[in-house]
């Protein structure tokens, strides 16, 4: 007999509880997450827990309502995929040269550094993957 959560209680996952879910394909040789069937079982279960999290990380922002806070969180979204090791080129370029150039410019138009200089990291990480 299994145990049933009350529906007032909400499951709270960390960023790392989320890459352990997703981190399963890539290791079955899905490259991208483009490719995960949303039929199966398994990739319903792993995106109502990124959406869980994700929902949970994006309050928590703007709890603190600061632009730090809002782009730390854009940073963890948008590579949830790539650290859990999908790692399709095509999907690691656009994650690396498209959506984290355009947080790195919006970072550097607003003057924040810090969060320049974490972006930038990402991204370096990311294309030293590409071919």
């Amino acid at each position: 007999m299994s145990e049933q959560t009350p529906s007032s209680e909400i499951t709270h996952y960390s960023r790392e509880q989320v890459i352990e879910v997703f981190r399963k394909f890539p290791e079955r040789g899905i490259a991208s997450p483009d490719d995960l069937l949303d039929n199966d079982p398994e990739v319903i279960e792993a995106n109502n827990i990124l959406d869980a999290w994700a929902q949970q990380a994006q309050n928590e922002a703007e709890r603190q309502g600061t632009p730090e806070a809002d782009f730390e969180f854009q940073l963890d979204r948008s590579t949830i995929f790539t650290d859990a090791g999908f790692e399709d080129p095509d999907y690691l370029d656009e994650v690396a040269n498209d959506w984290l150039v355009q947080d790195l410019q919006r970072a550097e138009d607003a003057g924040l550094t810090g969060i320049a200089s974490k972006i930038q990291a990402k991204m370096d990480q990311i294309q030293a993957k590409l071919p």
